[in-house]
């Protein structure tokens, strides 16, 4: 009788033990690392662009949200201002003034600067994740002695579990007719976003404030690229 109820309760410790799903320590790291968000990495940009290694950081500032390089088009690294394009062009600091007339948003197109300079990695920003950036970010104007890269600018951070996560944009000020104008003290990024026949949205800001703004696609404005994710 013994013997028989001896069986029986090892075969109740061996069902309950089955039942137990046990993940090997490979399994418990593969699912942590499914569930950890990536919000930073690398894209590769066009050798021609002169960017160490062909490679530009991205980093993502809210969920869903479009991945901001780390420096603009033209700049090689987070202090540099980078180049002066007119609406829709390549060429920096052009003292001819020659724009893009289409009225058709650029963005990923033939006219899209940051596709164009980088590659197909890259594309500009639009309106709506200009609006976005300033909705959906805490922002603070940073000094040449605060910002860390020796030029002024505004620092955009994440909330919640993006507040990690920063991207600056320097005051580089603007160029008109190839003269560079009012660095260090104004920001003025173009969107791929067409404004009627003659203008462009992009994002404007000084010291005091920051704003969505819309300005003649003939001025020289930065551009700081998104990553391409369509493609």
């Amino acid at each position: 009788m013994k013997t028989v109820k001896f069986i029986l309760a090892m075969a109740t410790v061996l069902i309950a033990l089955t039942g137990c799903e046990k993940k090997t320590p490979v399994e418990q790291e593969s699912k942590g690392e499914e569930e950890q968000k990536v919000t930073t990495g690398y894209a590769e940009v066009k050798a021609e662009a002169g960017v160490p290694e062909n490679k530009v950081k991205w980093i993502q500032l809210w969920a869903d949200g479009p991945k901001f390089a780390e420096f603009n088009v033209g700049a090689t690294a987070v202090g540099e201002y980078g180049g002066y394009y007119c609406w829709g062009m390549t060429t920096d600091q052009d003292p001819n003034k020659e724009y893009y007339d289409g009225m058709e948003d650029i963005q990923g197109g033939d006219h899209d600067t940051a596709k164009n300079l980088w590659g197909s990695n890259w594309q500009m920003a639009t309106k709506a994740d200009i609006d976005a950036l300033l909705a959906n970010c805490d922002v603070a104007w940073k000094s040449e002695d605060e910002s860390g890269y020796g030029v002024a600018g505004r620092l955009y951070t994440g909330k919640g579990d993006y507040s990690g996560n920063s991207v600056f944009f320097p005051a580089a000020g603007y160029c008109d007719k190839g003269e560079v104008l009012y660095a260090g003290s104004n920001g003025l990024y173009w969107s791929s976003t067409p404004n009627g026949s003659s203008n462009a949205y992009g994002l404007g800001f000084l010291s005091g404030y920051q704003l969505e703004y819309s300005d003649y696609r003939f001025m020289g404005y930065s551009v700081r690229a998104i990553l391409n994710e369509r493609k």
